[in-house]
């Protein structure tokens, strides 16, 4: 998912950078010159920009796909790659500096805040200053002499504080201009936009979107200013005079009186007598906003981002609320048709609990309508979270049931589907190499995967070997089985690591029944009959094993069996030993139920 991360964050960047750019030509063709207006305008583009994520529809991606071929080089013993220095993906660097970037900025905006309010216990009251100018105006701050600021600064917001310097404490025009910022709430919109570029420290656009919003803030303050004071020559003057002191470091969440790099564009647009009829202002400001809105459909559609890939089929009407625990995968939750005839609707809560790998093993059902409760259970007790605390732990998780009762839309529930026997076995162990092998699985296993293959691209496919990758991938996840596939006219063989529910079809079971996940079945088997090893294979030294999809009886006793995979001369073997394998009745709200699940039986020759 880091990459898909990343991904959306790269569409995202573009979108920004199509509307702020977009924004910024329609203000110039349509000539919209009041700073107000254009202040206005610049924090519109900087809200779309900001809510493109939350009011655009994320495109769905598609599940990872089994052609998904995976290099995995040459094999590396276990003690070797622990003494190997740690290769982080280039995904994970980047989050990482991505992330460090963040931190430094918010770390920066921390040290402002600290910075001004050193400042203000360092500075003394100026007590009746520019009385008669507040009185005026309606608005009321602290104004203090500090020593440790070049410029006037303005900040706070219940009780705002002016900062001057000593050599401003005569200037009418510089603290009317403070307290317009005052009265406008200015601090308040500058440490937002701090925290925005905070977080967006690594787009030039942003930067650049913040600059503009900044300048037309000042020159809107510009303006009211010489309308109050009614001496725009005063007021060039204290610009000018300010211009020709160092400024020195700009404090973080306040605003500067004067930023050098704006004073020539500020300079400009007092001198500048700029005005617009109401007619034309509406009308622009009518085409802007359609524009933008164009504009942004366009980057939207163009530079999609696209939602997580969902590898589970809920039916209609179907909410899982997984709990606190990360989930790493899951079985679909079906709508029971008895269910849906009745129009049996509520929220079904359950009891988890998860073992240290991570498998849950066990789930009790808390609340809910009785009918519901199957199909909920079924599904909880093929769940596999993360566990990385390696300890027993209890989770809620809740499935919700409503019925969808639109037109055109029919819930139909999949008929029971019988897997039949598996093409050809395995191969003899000295005549196929492993051509690709292909991971089937969600991204948040496939680096875990990755890490515990024993088997490389080119070595021998052995029957030794295939066990050995099959205990390696179980002790990632219990869930994940391996299949091979020999491809046709060749020496060699795709190996495919997936998920055992992983084919929409072996989910479906035939009502009455449940289906549950190998590893619980397995905790429960009383009685196990060893199968014979086929004095044949042993001969030819045929290794590997043998998958059947097995209907377990109220009673225990196996009632079942399909073949999925496995090489001829074991297959009987093992299913007369299965068959006459029990286990300890299912319980489901107390009464024994039909269990669906897997079962594999091993075939290992001692070296």
């Amino acid at each position: 998912m880091t990459t898909l991360w990343l991904q959306n964050l790269a569409s995202y960047s573009l979108q920004i950078a199509a509307i702020a750019v977009a924004g910024a030509v329609l203000l110039r063709l349509l000539r919209i010159r009041l700073p107000n207006v254009r202040l206005i305008c610049w924090q519109a583009l900087l809200a779309a920009c900001l809510l493109l994520p939350a009011i655009q529809p994320w495109r769905p991606l598609a599940p990872a796909k089994s052609d998904v071929q995976v290099s995995t080089g040459k094999m590396i013993p276990v003690e070797a790659r622990r003494s190997q220095p740690i290769n982080v993906p280039w995904s994970k660097l980047a989050l990482l500096i991505l992330g460090a970037g963040v931190a430094t900025r918010f770390a920066m905006l921390g040290l402002g805040f600290w910075r001004i309010r050193r400042y203000r216990r360092n500075s003394r009251f100026a007590a009746g200053a520019f009385e008669s100018l507040q009185r005026r105006m309606g608005v009321f701050a602290d104004f203090q002499i500090s020593p440790d600021v070049a410029g006037p600064v303005a900040f706070g917001f219940l009780r705002p504080v002016i900062l001057l310097p000593a050599s401003c404490l005569e200037d009418e025009s510089i603290a009317c201009h403070e307290l317009l910022h005052v009265r406008r709430r200015d601090w308040l919109f500058a440490v937002a936009e701090e925290c925005i570029l905070s977080v967006l420290w690594f787009h030039p656009v942003t930067w650049w979107l913040m600059a503009e919003i900044r300048l037309a803030r000042e020159e809107a303050v510009d303006r009211e200013v010489v309308g109050i004071l009614n001496s725009r020559e005063q007021y060039l003057e204290s610009l000018l005079a300010l211009a020709a002191v160092r400024s020195g470091l700009d404090l973080a969440p306040a605003s500067p009186f004067l930023r050098k790099r704006h004073l020539q564009k500020r300079v400009a647009s007092l001198l500048k007598e700029v005005s617009m009829s109401r007619l034309r202002l509406n009308v622009s400001l009518a085409a802007f906003v359609a524009a933008v809105a164009l504009i942004g459909w366009v980057s939207v559609k163009s530079f999609p981002l696209q939602a997580a890939p969902q590898n589970r089929t809920d039916a209609l009407g179907v909410t899982v609320n997984s709990g606190s625990v990360k989930l790493l995968h899951r079985a679909p939750v079906d709508y029971p048709r008895e269910a849906l005839d009745k129009r049996i609707e509520g929220t079904v809560v359950l009891e988890i609990s998860v073992g240290e790998t991570g498998t849950v093993t066990d789930a009790r059902v808390l609340s809910g309508p009785e009918e519901l409760r199957s199909a909920a259970l079924q599904s909880v007790l093929q769940w596999h979270y993360a566990n990385d605390a390696h300890a027993p732990v209890k989770t809620e998780a809740s499935v919700d049931f409503h019925v969808v009762a639109s037109e055109g839309i029919h819930v139909t529930m999949n008929p029971r589907v019988v897997i039949g026997p598996a093409p050809p076995p395995p191969p003899p162990p000295a005549a196929v190499t492993v051509g690709r092998i292909i991971l089937n699985v969600p991204e948040e296993l496939r680096q875990r995967v990755q890490d515990r293959l024993t088997l490389r691209e080119g070595d021998q496919l052995t029957g030794q070997a295939m066990a050995d990758l099959q205990n390696a991938i179980t002790a990632v996840d219990e869930h994940l089985r391996l299949s091979i596939q020999r491809l046709n006219g060749q020496g060699n063989s795709t190996v495919t690591i997936a998920l055992e529910n992983a084919s929409p079809q072996a989910q479906a079971v035939a009502p009455g029944k449940i289906r549950v996940g190998s590893p619980i079945v397995a905790a429960n088997l009383v009685h196990k009959v060893t199968p014979i090893y086929p004095p044949e294979a042993k001969a030819a030294r045929i290794q590997g094993v043998v998958r059947f999809n097995a209907t377990i009886g109220k009673d225990g006793t196996v009632q079942d069996l399909q073949l999925i995979t496995g090489h001829p001369l074991m297959v009987q073997p093992a299913r007369d030993a299965v068959m006459q394998w029990v286990y300890k009745p299912t319980l489901l709200n107390g009464d024994p139920v039909e269990v669906v699940t897997q079962i594999d039986v091993n075939f290992t020759l001692s070296q």
